[in-house]
């Protein structure tokens, strides 16, 4: 198969339901954004990679890659018009227990912090904020499509923000980066 098809090149692209859309559609957007996140958890693992162990360093870059694996799902069940469903309750849930899991490893969290600290964690920061802004655009998609209710690939892409939250308060403890905590300002 070849990567350039031309079929694009007045603006639409095709759907897995065999339809042609604009590429400037909620359809299309929220697959960007989807795009987005993926690329950007590859990165994030190649940063991983690169730091040095710890001792659930391979089990987490393990599970980002089944993350990554997810939102391709994710793609296919948006792309189909939800008549191909990849996603089941439990898997919002097991992000939920790999977040309880670091949470338990780690001093709670007294205070708002400023994303900072090892490259590793700040950048997981940035993923975390692209998947919000991905959860916002399938919001959107979703009321336009009058599809009520939400369906369970929306509630992972919802708590992966979570689980993104907490691993990189868990990489900075992991990596020995500092947790900044935010000040009030005073007039």
């Amino acid at each position: 198969m070849g990567i350039v098809t031309k079929t694009g090149d007045k603006g639409t692209t095709g759907t897995l339901g065999g339809k042609r859309m604009l590429k400037s559609s909620s359809l299309l957007e929220l697959n960007g954004q989807i795009d987005e996140v993926n690329a950007s958890l590859g990165y994030l693992n190649s940063l991983l990679d690169e730091a040095k162990d710890f001792p659930s360093k391979a089990e987490i870059m393990e599970y980002i890659r089944y993350i990554q694996n997810g939102l391709y799902n994710l793609g296919t069940e948006i792309s189909s018009g939800f008549t191909i469903v990849r996603f089941d309750e439990s898997h919002a849930l097991l992000l939920e227990e790999k977040i309880d899991e670091m949470t338990a490893l780690m001093p709670p969290q007294a205070k708002f912090i400023i994303f900072s600290g090892t490259k590793e964690a700040t950048y997981t920061h940035v993923v975390r904020s692209i998947s919000r802004r991905c959860e916002r655009q399938f919001v959107r998609f979703l009321l336009e499509e009058n599809i009520d209710p939400f369906p369970h690939s929306y509630k992972f892409l919802n708590r992966l923000s979570d689980y993104l939250f907490t691993l990189a308060r868990f990489i900075n403890q992991e990596l020995g980066g500092e947790e900044i905590e935010t000040i009030p300002w005073e007039k």
